[in-house]
């Protein structure tokens, strides 16, 4: 039998939250939330115009070890990329009373690929704030690890404060409460020839104290009064992809 040219998000997918810290962050985990995903997966990679971004590192541009994309499920034609990205933005807004912006993407072409240890600072208002990731493709480890750990960089191995999850297959994460304020969350460097893509929605209360410090795409500068833009992008060409 045909499969059907359209896809509904799995709404009573089991939601496992798990606490992080003292309880003011946490981890929503909904296994399965996409059916047909490896059909999702395929076409996304596929279809979707991935841009190569660079960032300014003091005196030159860097490639960064990924590929995104940005989508407007208004825009997009009718398909399974737009079915999911429709429904499981009414999905968030719904299961959270919030309304995510989006949807972001990021492409990890191999195990070679990663973001290392960060927080979503880009935000502002850090002390409520909500992310969602939707995973296509193969598990890999998705960490977490409080920013006032004594090792707060990103080493070889998992540290023992580190809580280290492994969506993918259609799971769906969402990192709420102050997580982005007390935590800092990566996909590592892995050993796998297989590609993943994550989907990114955004919400923030805009409550609390803004994060003043400078930002990721504001790129490392010389000095304090940079002369070039922090970030920039271009089309990826095929054959990197």
């Amino acid at each position: 039998m045909t499969e059907p040219l359209h896809l509904e998000i799995n709404r009573k997918a089991a939601v496992q939250r798990i606490p992080l810290g003292d309880g003011r962050s946490w981890v929503d985990l909904r296994p399965g939330f996409v059916p047909r995903a490896q059909e999702l997966f395929e076409t996304t990679l596929a279809t979707t115009e991935w841009r190569q971004s660079e960032v300014w590192r003091f005196d030159h541009y860097v490639e960064e070890r990924r590929l995104g994309a940005r989508f407007r499920p208004d825009k997009l034609d009718e398909g399974l990329l737009k079915d999911v990205l429709t429904q499981t933005s009414l999905h968030l807004e719904m299961a959270y009373r919030a309304r995510l912006s989006g949807v972001a993407a990021i492409l990890y072409r191999s195990g070679e690929d990663f973001q290392g240890l960060h927080a979503d600072r880009g935000m502002t208002w850090l002390d409520e704030t909500l992310i969602a990731i939707l995973v296509l493709g193969e598990p890999r480890p998705f960490r977490l690890r409080p920013q006032s750990s004594r090792q707060v960089q990103e080493g070889p191995e998992s540290q023992e404060e580190d809580v280290v999850l492994s969506p993918g297959h259609g799971d769906l994460l969402v990192m709420g409460g102050r997580c982005q304020r007390d935590f800092l969350h990566a996909v590592p460097a892995f050993n796998t020839d297989h590609p993943r893509i994550s989907l990114t929605w955004r919400w923030s209360s805009k409550r609390g104290k803004p994060d003043t410090s400078p930002r990721y795409s504001d790129g490392k500068h010389y000095s304090d009064r940079p002369l070039v833009r922090g970030t920039r992008s271009r089309l990826a060409p095929p054959e990197q992809r």
